[in-house]
């Protein structure tokens, strides 16, 4: 059984690969598993209390993911100015100023996510909370959720499941016989097995460690680039 939410991006989309450093701030096209999957364990915190955190951890982590993205993507490439922290020890100034690559993406059409659900899952609390995420990425990143979510008995044409085609260790994963997706591969982060509710808790000391906790993997995702400046880049879904 799949759950689809679609959502409608009323802002401007903006998410920091993770390859990607400070100061090259490349985003990504769509928003990753791992963003994902935290925003469903933030919104049951809020709604239930940080002691049903551990039981909404367990049954998310089980959750099978598909993405099915905006037809059109147009991203801004621009160099903006930033405050850093000072690198000299007998500075007056705790930041100095310098310049840094940023990247926004305006997404034409909704973002369609799909979940495979578990027997043991409930699809009611999973659609109640999908009806409470606001944003993906970065802060400011805002998503409307434009219908009630729904189920489907199969994954509908045109979405792409994050665990199905992908890019691990320079060699091609893939679940089944599943064809191999023509597009563009980004870096995609996504909760690994040995994570644990204790370690994304904020509150505790213990902290995600890469590859262990936090995997990636180059997911192949349907985009053509289309046209391209030097002050942006075109693309369309394939």
């Amino acid at each position: 059984m799949w759950l689809i939410a679609e959502y409608q991006p009323v802002t401007l989309f903006s998410f920091r690969s993770g390859i990607a450093t400070s100061s090259g701030a490349k985003t990504l096209f769509l928003p990753t598993p791992f963003a994902i999957r935290t925003a469903l364990l933030d919104a049951a915190i809020r709604t239930n209390g940080l002691a049903a955190g551990a039981a909404a951890f367990a049954w998310i982590k089980k959750l099978s993911i598909a993405v099915r993205g905006p037809e059109r993507i147009v991203v801004t490439n621009l160099f903006t100015k930033i405050l850093k922290p000072t690198r000299k020890k007998e500075s007056e100034h705790r930041m100095d100023r310098t310049i840094a690559f940023r990247e926004y993406a305006q997404l034409e059409g909704s973002l369609a996510l799909a979940f495979g659900v578990p027997r043991d899952t409930d699809i009611m609390e999973l659609s109640a909370l999908l009806r409470q995420i606001n944003y993906f990425g970065k802060r400011g990143s805002f998503f409307q959720l434009v219908t009630a979510p729904h189920t489907a008995k199969k994954l509908p044409e045109g979405f792409v499941e994050m665990d199905g085609v992908y890019i691990k260790d320079t060699m091609i994963r893939a679940r089944g016989t599943e064809a191999f997706v023509l597009g563009i591969m980004q870096m995609m982060d996504d909760w690994g097995e040995n994570l644990t509710f204790e370690k994304i808790d904020i509150h505790t000391d213990k902290k995600i460690e890469l590859i262990k906790d936090r995997v990636r993997k180059g997911v192949l995702i349907p985009y053509r680039l289309v046209r391209s400046s030097k002050g942006f880049s075109y693309y369309e879904r394939v």
